[in-house]
């Protein structure tokens, strides 16, 4: 008996020394997790059960925002042997809130049956691509009618020149794009801009349609009014639908798209639903980003746990980790290595908790964090998440059948026309993707247009080259499509070529500018955000832009959305297009050489090394590039070439221009406007270079309100200081510029 006794009292003093609080369990779990941010709630330990060997602890749902692994799971089991008993013996279960951490181990990282898997329509028709899928995606919110203060507005702040309303109508369109080239069709509760035909015309709101909530493009599109103007259900909370009246239109819109979703399930099978948006979460520190959370719901409105074929919704979770995790990882291998990934969220929010297919919200980005929005007004950013969310959606939907997913190839690049022999020849180099093997190209689609006429494929080729024989005096403008078992690539940039006859003078036009960029920005301990009168140059055009930002005060908080501090920006562009690099600058150009009967060829400035003196002149387009000429243009001035260049920064004379107006004594029309403003005609070049004045120089045009010289020649060259593509007279100014160089 005593030695019974003294056993129990060496057992019990063992526990004792080893024992810890639910508080100490809490902050290893969360030092653990890694959860350092402001807006991932902290883990809480609720209790703590020992039974001889068995362990069993209980948390709030933190926990299951991770994405876990078998190997995970097991290494944090040992860990809380180690903490509550001193040794790694025991059997430990660990549940977040009702979910045992080893029930949420991502379908991604260990496989399921195909019993627990979804069921994906279609299936054997999509090859390794996603042929056949039809996908429902959208942008969050959109521009609404609010009752309680009789207007229409933005639901949400309007910052650092945008609002998540329009911002993320970007991503959905490219995404969009990606999912289509891939084979998919995507459909949209709300309007797709450049898609739907009525898109761009004025809405009820007095904005453009393609800006307003979904509940009013459902209206317009005559889908039946229960779907945009949907009533309780009997197990939805009566609270969430009464006394809303005020917010009606917001709620309707809100609730509409996961109806939306069902209605047009009957019609055509649907795979997945995924609405894309940002959040309003910030904390302190210049570098610290709040990053990508995605949520998902794991029960519908009627707290059913399985789709209607049986599958658990658990699926739901599969997806969200498929996309964030793609988006994470990419993010972080391009642009910023400590991008924070939170949580996968389990939320009855209306546009996952409705849908009766999988489903997912994406919070790509704070729009409020400076961090983030610097990192999301870069068009590059945007279009690499956009690439990697239809890479997610693409690995979840041929994860669920256990097959191949091929992603599909970069754009080419480096593309040039030359004539030899009376053939054109295009020639082009293929872009690997550094982050994705499968997206190899094994083909490539050459498309024409003649004369400004309707695109159409001409061939198909595994080279990296094209001939043919033109025809005198057709246009011909020309792109290329890579393309793999995954889909097809974006169009490359468009290249141009004529010949007006075997006698004519032969021009080259080179493509120096490719960069589309974010806006500048500033930042010290009391004032940040983006340089006054610094725009961002969109891939083609966009409509995140709208308006200057007006507050730069650090010391100013949120109020309301209305008054939202440090960050807020006009909204006096809001839904107009915004004009960026078109990547056509040859074709444009082009039709003013062909009209003054001189032949000609392009280039993009990368796929050369030398310019043959063969050419009576060379046009350089370099609209906003920054960075120099390479040597051989200065060699082909320094052999008496004739050259014309343009662009906003070849000047060294900075802010050269406020009003955007050049005076051109020696044209007919003696004043030229050029764009200085982000708008929907041209490009903006707010900010040129003037050129310093010197005598070898003759100067032809100068700013007008500065003075400074606007267009100067020196010899055979002639060169402008702002963008010739950005003037309203454009034609009329290039082809002055071309007179000017060919007989001077």
């Amino acid at each position: 008996m005593k030695r019974l006794t003294v056993s129990i009292l060496i057992m019990l003093m063992a526990t004792t020394s080893f024992a810890i609080s639910n508080q100490q369990l809490s902050d290893s779990l969360d030092l653990w997790a890694g959860f350092n941010l402001g807006c991932v709630p902290k883990v809480k330990v609720t209790h703590i059960k020992v039974k001889r060997d068995f362990i069993w602890v209980y948390t709030n749902k933190t926990l299951s925002g991770l994405s876990l692994s078998d190997r995970d799971v097991r290494q944090l089991r040992l860990k809380v042997s180690m903490w509550v008993r001193g040794d790694a013996q025991g059997k430990v279960t660990i549940y977040s809130e009702n979910d045992e951490l080893g029930d949420l181990i991502t379908h991604r990282l260990r496989s399921r049956s195909l019993s627990d898997c979804y069921t994906i329509p279609n299936a054997r028709r999509m090859g390794k691509a996603l042929t056949n899928q039809h996908i429902a995606l959208w942008a969050s919110h959109g521009i609404y009618y609010n009752q309680d203060e009789d207007r229409w507005k933005a639901q949400r702040a309007t910052m650092w020149s945008t609002v998540e309303d329009v911002y993320t109508t970007d991503y959905a369109e490219l995404v969009s794009q990606c999912l289509e080239r891939a084979g998919a069709n995507v459909y949209s509760p709300r309007a797709r801009y450049g898609r739907d035909s009525a898109a761009t015309d004025i809405g009820l709101s007095g904005y453009p349609r393609w800006t307003e909530g979904a509940r009013y493009w459902l209206e317009y599109t005559n889908v039946p009014d229960s779907i945009w103007q949907p009533r309780p259900a009997a197990n939805d909370n009566p609270n969430y639908f009464t006394n809303d009246s005020v917010r009606k239109d917001y709620l309707d819109d809100l609730r509409s798209r996961g109806n939306w979703v069902n209605w047009l399930n009957q019609q055509v099978p649907i795979t997945l639903a995924i609405a894309l948006h940002t959040d309003g979460y910030s904390q302190a520190g210049d570098s610290t980003t709040i990053g990508t959370l995605a949520i998902y719901s794991p029960e519908n409105r009627y707290h059913h746990q399985s789709f209607s074929n049986g599958t658990s919704r658990i699926v739901n979770r599969d997806l969200a980790d498929y996309v964030q995790t793609q988006v994470v990882e990419d993010i972080r291998a391009a642009y910023c290595p400590t991008w924070s990934r939170r949580q996968l969220h389990s939320a009855g929010y209306c546009e996952s908790k409705y849908t009766e297919v999988p489903s997912v919200l994406l919070e790509i980005l704070s729009h409020k964090q400076f961090a983030d929005i610097q990192f999301g007004l870069n068009p590059r950013f945007r279009h690499d998440v956009a690439r990697a969310i239809y890479k997610g959606i693409g690995r979840w939907i041929h994860s669920q059948v256990n097959t191949p997913f091929v992603v599909q190839p970069l754009a080419v690049q480096r593309m040039a026309v030359r004539v030899t022999d009376q053939q054109l020849h295009l020639t082009w180099q293929a872009t690997s993707d550094t982050l994705e093997p499968t997206a190899e190209p094994t083909y490539f689609v050459i498309e024409m247009r003649q004369n400004g006429g309707e695109w159409q494929e001409v061939a198909q080729t595994k080279k990296c080259t094209y001939s043919f024989t033109p025809k005198h005096g057709v246009r011909y403008d020309m792109r290329v499509v890579a393309a793999n078992e995954g889909g097809l690539s974006e169009n490359s940039e468009t290249l141009s070529a004529f010949i007006a006859s075997d006698e004519a003078p032969l021009a080259l036009i080179i493509n120096a500018f490719d960069t589309v960029r974010a806006p500048r920005w500033f930042a010290d301990s009391t004032f940040a955000g983006i340089v006054p009168r610094s725009y961002s140059i969109p891939d083609g055009e966009d409509g995140i832009f709208i308006g200057d930002q007006c507050e730069y005060n650090r010391a100013l908080d949120w109020v309301s959305d209305d008054d939202c501090g440090w960050g807020m920006c006009y909204r006096d562009q809001l839904g107009l297009r915004q004009i960026g690099n078109t990547h056509d600058y040859p074709a444009r150009h082009g039709v003013v050489l062909a009209n003054m009967g001189i032949s000609y060829v392009s280039a993009n400035i990368h796929a050369l090394d030398t310019i043959d003196s063969v050419y009576t002149l060379v046009d350089v387009v370099c609209g906003k590039e920054q960075r120099p000429l390479p040597s051989f243009v200065q060699h082909y001035q320094s052999i008496g070439g004739r050259l014309l260049v343009s662009g906003a920064y070849i000047g060294t004379v900075p802010n050269a221009s406020a009003n955007g107006l050049v005076q051109t004594p020696a044209m007919e029309t003696t004043l030229q406007v050029f764009s200085n403003r982000p708008n929907d005609t041209r490009l903006c070049a707010e900010d040129c270079h003037a050129f310093a004045p010197k005598k070898e120089q003759t100067v032809l045009a100068r700013f007008a309100d500065s003075g400074l010289p606007a267009c100067v020649r020196l010899h055979n060259t002639l060169l402008w200081a702002v963008p010739i593509d950005c003037f309203e007279s454009f034609e009329s100014i290039l082809h002055y510029s071309y007179e000017e160089i060919t007989h001077p």
